[in-house]
């Protein structure tokens, strides 16, 4: 039985169209994902696991009927279902029915009328719509699990990465229930059984490799280095990054315990961490959000620690602890090193608030950087059973630093520090295993800031003279120094836009929109207008949503939206596009104008 409420979800029509209401908010997905790993971690026999898979998509999709589909060699084989259809369930061929044709494409399917896909049922069927998605394990597919409603338009895609997780989660606890069992077939070896739990942990690793930072791209001068090593496969570690235009939040997170279901609760922390910052919360409140809306979903005696850190456009920084180990600074005027911590207790143990974590400042000046760092790395031995420290962590980045600022002239590369780094680590640790689950991030402020911004205010005194080609000189001088600097990518974007030059335009507000995290419907909204500008018609459009999503009343961009339609000569959609921009702004008479002119044309072509 699931232990926590979800809404429940209804199908009603709206406007001539069945739209579904209530279903899983994004609380629900992630007590979902806490309240799968900890049910899969209790279950060591294959029919207990499929009952389980069973019960958890009919209580959490409100299914009328759950199939699942082994593969046999030959045919998918139904081996557990809620009840029986009419006509009955049989063994499908690859590619037969949607559970055949989501085993031989391996990608999931969603559905919302299946009587108008006569292909994929039965005579007869009364199944609506159904999301299938194959369950994978290593380069094999398993087979199909399919939830199923006898009405229409029942399921949407959230439901559909829901089921995907769930089906994740099953092909690795189907391994573990099978080798606990002793389920492997009497031909297998049993150097070919440890070879597929290898390959079972590697799966996990590349799911959970998932929601690592995969962009380490420069933010604004500050530049970034990571390292994620799992003691195990897989790590209850995690480092992740949200770019905002504004602001850079990065988290550091120790998972209690190893393996499997530590991995498992990294995903669901990972969830709810960027769901957070995205919704505009202060460091103690998401403190408060990642303790409160996970704490009853963990595993028991499960718990974890934190480390938070925020980094403005100014490069003042704001950061919160939550027991993990301490965030280190190190100050290039003094060539030393600064460790911070604050009050804040671990979270997932007690109930926790806002008041119970204490959030402080710092700042950036050129050539600092900041480490967050799990504590796999200082509590690490070696042969001598000694511990590495945080002080000796210190002096090897210290002479590290130098040596390349020697090697660089007064110049170092961020991976480069991080790679030797890593070298002295293991140099130290000899062949002692890894104690701990290891990871870390470098925050490194660019020691170029102050030449590049120099450049750029000359650049901007210039354009202000309406010296233009000096103007750009200068910019483009700044761009040379740090590509990263958000003012120079918005500043050389705006220039080219302005004088014609889209293609250039383009470039530079494109490396802008994707390095800073700027999400504002005004930047979204002059990308769309160098795509349209430029006749790059699809790329205008989908810009021109993305901006209207972030501000549906934002009128210029519903109004350039519309002649996107008009040069495809898709005039129901343009007027489409300017209804609904008339029905959110209503007071808009640019928007009414456009409207009543655009339909009078089409009423005098009929």
């Amino acid at each position: 039985m699931v232990d926590f409420k979800v809404s429940k979800r209804m199908l009603v029509n709206f406007r001539g169209q069945n739209k579904v209401v209530g279903g899983l908010t994004d609380k629900d997905k992630i007590a979902i994902l806490l309240y799968i790993s900890k049910e899969f971690a209790n279950l060591d026999r294959e029919d207990q696991l499929f009952s389980k898979v069973i019960l958890i998509c009919q209580e959490i999709f409100e299914s009328d009927n759950t199939t699942l589909r082994l593969w046999d060699g030959e045919f998918l084989v139904p081996v557990k279902f809620v009840s029986e259809t009419e006509p009955p369930r049989r063994n499908l061929k690859s590619g037969e029915g949607y559970s055949g044709t989501v085993f031989e494409s391996r990608k999931p399917i969603l559905v919302n009328d299946l009587s108008r896909s006569p292909d994929f049922i039965d005579e007869g069927e009364k199944t609506r719509s159904v999301m299938c998605v194959p369950i994978i394990q290593k380069d094999e597919t398993l087979g199909t699990l399919a939830v199923e409603s006898n009405r229409e338009n029942f399921y949407i895609q959230d439901d559909l990465e829901i089921l995907e997780a769930l089906t994740s989660q099953l092909a690795l606890a189907l391994s573990s229930v099978r080798l606990i069992e002793g389920l492997v077939t009497a031909r297998a070896r049993e150097a070919a059984i440890l070879n597929q739990l290898e390959w079972d942990l590697k799966m996990g690793r590349n799911v959970q490799s998932q929601i690592l930072p995969q962009d380490l791209s420069a933010w604004n001068g500050v530049y970034f280095a990571t390292h994620y090593e799992p003691m195990a496969e897989v790590s209850g570690d995690l480092v992740d990054i949200v770019r905002q235009g504004h602001s850079l939040t990065a988290i550091n997170i120790d998972v209690s315990g190893h393996g499997i279901p530590a991995a498992l609760v990294t995903m669901a922390i990972h969830h709810q961490f960027r769901r957070s910052v995205m919704a505009g919360l202060g460091l103690t409140e998401i403190m408060e959000e990642l303790g409160e809306n996970l704490r009853e979903q963990l595993p028991e005696s499960t718990y974890f620690t934190a480390f938070m850190v925020r980094i403005f456009s100014d490069y003042t920084f704001g950061y919160v602890n939550a027991g993990h180990q301490r965030m280190l600074h190190y100050k290039a005027a003094d060539d030393a090193f600064q460790s911070y911590d604050t009050k804040g207790v671990p979270l997932g143990i007690l109930p926790v608030r806002k008041t119970d974590y204490e959030e402080k400042q710092g700042r950036l000046e050129p050539g600092d950087f900041l480490l967050l760092i799990s504590d796999g790395f200082s509590e690490q031995r070696n042969a001598e059973k000694e511990e590495v420290g945080v002080e000796r962590i210190q002096a090897w980045l210290q002479d590290e630093r130098e040596e390349l600022l020697i090697e660089g002239k007064g110049k170092f590369e961020l991976k480069t520090l991080s790679q030797r780094f890593l070298k002295r680590f293991r140099s130290y640790q000899g062949d002692v295993p890894n104690g701990d689950d290891l990871s870390y991030l470098f925050l490194h402020c660019n020691d170029s800031l102050p030449e590049a911004s120099h450049y750029m205010q000359m650049a901007k005194q210039a354009n202000a003279k309406q010296k233009t080609e000096d103007s750009y000189a200068l910019a483009s001088k700044a761009f040379a120094i740090d590509p990263s600097l958000k003012e120079t990518l918005m500043f050389l974007g705006k220039m080219y836009y302005r004088d014609g030059n889209y293609v250039e335009s383009i470039r530079y507000l494109e490396e802008y929109l994707k390095t800073s995290g700027d999400n504002t419907a005004s930047s979204h909204f002059m990308m769309g207008r160098a795509y349209y500008k430029a006749n790059r018609i699809s790329e205008a459009k989908r810009a021109l949503k993305m901006a209207l999503s972030s501000d549906h009343s934002f009128a210029k961009a519903s109004i350039l939206l519309a002649q996107c339609y008009l040069k495809e000569n898709a005039k129901p959609k343009a007027i489409k596009v300017l209804q609904q921009g008339v029905k959110n702004t209503p007071q808009n008479s640019e928007l009414k104008a456009s409207l009543v002119k655009l339909e009078g044309i089409s009423q005098r072509a009929s």
